[in-house]
């Protein structure tokens, strides 16, 4: 790496330290820090949720898999625009009407304390798995490309990504994600135009090669339990990832707690869901070209086919580029999940079981809390994902499995049911995780199937356990179903045809949500004519 490209990076860098402070300012509440005061517009919400999904794990993972497995990698994200529309018309208007800053406050308001602090400990399990690939990402870039020890690398990352998300909540932590997507989008554009000036062949030829191969079959409908990236698998074991990622995973419905208002929440769903969508798609026709690139050349590391790319065709300053913006991939992700695991510590751990409700945590203490995370962080990508050789995204995706389907039992067995109760709920998490991990032992399949027995078993065993201890007052709990709520909203406004009304209330479907199944049948259609 020349000169130049450290000083494009450094720059970089410090324009995030610099809106991080800015953006400071403007934070003296707990809800100013967390939830921005609910004064988001729909626009920087958006691409916030389509930066954090993406991160530095989809910008060198994504063409590393496609590279390997073809256009079927894509099927791992082909479900998010059905999962968001079920979202957008149903489960994140139900949420935000009941005013909460984490959303496992929900589960105390269903159910109780228990499945409270399960599904907080829950989210706090999966997301340190997945913040911790995610900033392993760009160290083993920068590691490769200087000969830097990783492991120094690694710390130096969190410490960036740490310090503009501790000044600046999550105000900073939305707007550093806005000129981050700017950023990787210019990277994605610069790499396409490099690796097909490095080729003889021009783009459609690069996909006529990549045909040949057999890299452009996407759709197998095979009933294969262990066929990876299989339509069934990716829809429903898929779909219930995704599903439980925009429904219960804090760093997520976050972001969107903090929109103006539910049709805001809406707009920034409909807009996250095609641009997410589309740039993953991307990475896919960049990991068909480098199989041209390469000329199908094997890798034993699949995320090194990006890296090589990078350190070989990339001239001196465009490098600096495309590393800036590998870096905004991954430090999007990093920045959203440290501040979403210091809310969900502070709300659901700290406030709960240390100042018993008594009342709220400050500033400093949601802060000091950050920065103890970003030490596990460190500590955990350093022992977890310094010796992967597969596809990071697959082995994250394989880690979170166990837990997956049973956090969105838990919240699916409260707002669809009245007679699941704390008890029940506890007992169903606990046999949905355990029963996942002996068939995973039993009976080996695609991991993504395990996110289907999980929520299956979980809301199998919490219903039936529920039936044990029954709830005395049915009238309270059904506020706080998604039906019930919507008959609260009715009872409570008289202009039933009033379009604000419905447009703000769950269980209805509105233009957000046909325009995001309308997206998804177009992007099925478009994989089924590349066979």
């Amino acid at each position: 790496m020349s000169v130049i490209d450290f000083i494009i990076v450094i720059i970089y860098l410090g324009i995030l330290l610099g809106l991080g402070v800015r953006l400071s300012r403007g934070n003296e509440t707990q809800d100013d820090y967390f939830i921005a005061g609910r004064s988001m517009a729909w626009l920087p919400v958006a691409l916030s949720v389509a930066a954090t999904t993406i991160s530095g794990n989809g910008f060198i993972g994504g063409p590393g898999w496609s590279y390997q497995s073809g256009l079927r990698a894509f099927m791992m994200n082909a479900s998010i625009p059905l999962v968001l529309a079920l979202a957008c018309s149903c489960f994140l208007p139900f949420l935000y009407h009941i005013r909460i800053t984490s959303c496992y406050e929900y589960l105390q308001k269903r159910l109780g304390t228990a499945s409270r602090t399960l599904g907080a400990v829950g989210f706090l399990a999966t997301a340190l798995i997945q913040v911790s690939s995610m900033v392993y990402i760009p160290s083993l870039i920068i590691s490769q490309l200087t000969g830097w020890n990783i492991k120094v690398v690694l710390i130096v990352i969190v410490i960036v990504s740490t310090v503009y998300t501790l000044l600046g909540g999550i105000k900073a932590v939305i707007w550093t994600d806005v000129i981050q997507m700017v950023i990787v989008w210019g990277g994605l554009f610069a790499v396409i135009f490099l690796a097909l000036k490095n080729l003889d062949i021009g783009f459609m030829e690069t996909i006529q090669v990549a045909r040949e191969a057999g890299k452009l079959n996407a759709l197998d409908f095979s009933m294969d339990l262990n066929l990876e990236n299989g339509f069934w698998v990716t829809l429903l074991g898929g779909g219930i990832l995704w599903m439980q990622y925009y429904i219960s995973d804090q760093s997520q419905v976050q972001r969107l707690f903090s929109a103006k208002s539910v049709t805001e929440v809406k707009r920034s769903l409909l807009t996250s869901g095609i641009l997410m969508n589309v740039m993953y798609f991307v990475f896919m026709i960049i990991g068909l070209i480098m199989f041209s690139v390469f000329q199908g050349r094997t890798f034993d590391n699949t995320n090194q086919i990006m890296i090589q790319f990078i350190a070989d065709k990339v001239p001196a300053g465009v490098m600096g580029c495309i590393i800036a913006g590998i870096f905004a991939a991954a430090m999007s992700s990093v920045d959203s999940l440290l501040n979403s695991m210091a809310t969900v510590f502070i709300k659901d751990i700290y406030e709960k079981w240390v100042l018993k409700g008594k009342k709220t945590a400050s500033l400093t203490i949601s802060r000091n809390f950050t920065l103890v995370m970003a030490v596990f962080v460190v500590l955990f990508a350093t022992l977890g994902f310094l010796n992967t050789t597969a596809s990071v995204l697959a082995v994250v995706g394989s880690y979170i499995s166990y837990l997956c389907g049973a956090i969105l039992g838990m919240f699916l067995l409260g707002m669809l049911t009245r007679r699941a109760n704390d008890f029940g709920v506890s007992i169903g998490f606990a046999a949905g995780v355990l029963g996942t991990v002996v068939l995973s032992k039993v009976c080996p399949v695609n991991y993504l199937w395990y996110n289907v027995t999980g929520l299956l078993i979980t809301m199998a065993a919490g219903y039936l356990t529920s039936l044990l201890k029954s709830e005395k007052n049915l009238a309270e709990i059904e506020r706080y179903t998604l039906l019930g709520c919507r008959r609260e909203i009715l009872r409570a406004n008289t202009a039933h045809t009033d379009k604000k009304l419905l447009q703000e209330m769950p269980c209805h479907m509105d233009k957000y949500s046909w325009g995001l199944i309308l997206f998804s049948v177009i992007q099925y259609l478009v994989l089924g004519m590349f066979r």
